[in-house]
């Protein structure tokens, strides 16, 4: 069970959103319009005069002010009600400073929208005090396709991949059989997993695949499976600042006792910081793909993942483990966080063993997060975090 002051799981009507529910409906519409015109609307802002830039980079506190000048908008400065614990650690880090930070609330409902006052200026930004001149994108580093592709192209480790438009997908065979087995399909913009499919063998379960991430995305991306845990790697300002591993929960059969007898002797005997494992739906599919149900006896010896789903608010274990991380993954990562150009960034990855030399093994980043989580490092289960809040204020000296 989480401890006050840390994240904590929430409750979800849809099992394959986790604990991060999205109107699918909205989702899907809002997805029609990023692939298409994040490309052409980055290449405008690049080309377009630094005035209009500066002009435009206004427009937040402007927006505000106006709003509170009508009463429409406030600022708050009690930390509790900070929207996520990405900007709570900031806040934390901003006090210890002696920077007076709020946040914004619209008609008393608060916003992940704060200002600090630096430099005798009250500044505006999402979640991450990110100067503006550090936020600008020279490609949409968030959608994965765009993503594996430039990063291909540099020789940055990355699973082979399709890109895959649902509203003209009409033969998946053919992509199907391009790609060794298993594969995951997955939504080609958006986080935390949702809607993801993993494992999957059969050419059934890769249409069922489409399906399910096809509620929230019009564009989808098919990728190879690759082996290991799902680590996150943050860097500031070039350089690595933290290094996170976790686990989705896992159960090792002894021969005896079925799959749902071994899931409940895991939750009994769980550290008292984690979660007990969610029999969901999702959970059902996901170990039926590797020929399981929750009724059946795990054979003895049997490694069985029962999520794709990683860290402890699912009932597995998570590990900040920057220290231990292997020198020869640092320089791939930091000319990775160079390609992007991005200031704070946060890259998933998929590592067999983070403590072994990275060309000992197959890895590779399957995602860019150009707003990070980086609380995940703070909330580890195990390990100790480096001050990536403090790092990111540090920036503005």
């Amino acid at each position: 069970m989480s401890q006050a002051n840390e994240p904590s799981v929430k409750k979800s009507s849809c099992s394959y959103c986790g604990d991060a529910p999205i109107h699918h409906s909205l989702s899907f519409f809002y997805s029609f319009f990023p692939p298409i015109f994040d490309t052409q609307a980055i290449k405008i802002i690049n080309h377009i005069p630094s005035f209009f830039k500066n002009f435009v980079d206004v427009i937040p506190k402007f927006l505000f002010e106006t709003l509170s000048l009508f009463k429409l908008a406030t600022f708050s400065s009690d930390i509790n009600k900070a929207t996520t614990f990405r900007s709570r650690v900031i806040w934390e880090e901003a006090i210890k400073r002696g920077i007076v930070m709020e946040q914004v609330l619209f008609m008393n409902r608060p916003l992940d929208y704060y200002r600090a006052i630096l430099n005798g200026k009250h500044f505006y930004f999402e979640s991450l005090p990110i100067q503006l001149g550090f936020l600008n994108m020279s490609k949409n580093w968030d959608d994965k396709f765009v993503l594996k592709k430039e990063f291909s192209k540099k020789n940055i480790p990355v699973p082979a991949c399709f890109k895959l438009p649902v509203w003209s997908f009409k033969n998946p065979e053919n992509i199907f059989k391009k790609l060794t087995k298993p594969i995951i399909v997955k939504p080609r913009i958006g986080s935390r997993g949702r809607h993801t499919i993993t494992n999957i063998h059969t050419l059934p379960q890769f249409r069922e695949g489409i399906t399910i991430a096809g509620q929230i995305d019009s564009f989808l991306i098919v990728e190879e499976h690759l082996e290991g845990s799902v680590c996150r790697a943050t860097l500031v300002d070039g350089v690595l600042a933290g290094f996170y591993k976790g686990h989705a929960p896992t159960l090792i059969g002894d021969g005896n006792r079925t799959i749902l007898e071994l899931i409940e002797e895991k939750d009994n005997t769980r550290h008292d910081r984690v979660e007990r494992i969610r029999i969901s739906k999702e959970l059902h599919d996901h170990i039926f793909r590797s020929g399981f149900t929750v009724h059946d006896i795990l054979p003895k010896g049997v490694s069985l993942s029962l999520s794709h789903r990683i860290g402890r608010l699912f009932g597995g274990i998570t590990k900040e483990m920057i220290d231990d991380l292997h020198p020869s993954f640092i320089p791939v990562l930091e000319e990775a966080a160079n390609i992007v150009g991005l200031a704070v960034v946060g890259f998933d990855c998929i590592i067999p063993d983070p403590t072994q030399h990275a060309d000992s093994q197959k890895w590779g980043i399957i995602e860019c997060n150009s707003l990070p989580f980086i609380d995940l490092h703070y909330y580890a289960l195990e390990g100790v975090p480096r001050n990536i809040a403090g790092m990111i204020w540090d920036m503005w000296n």
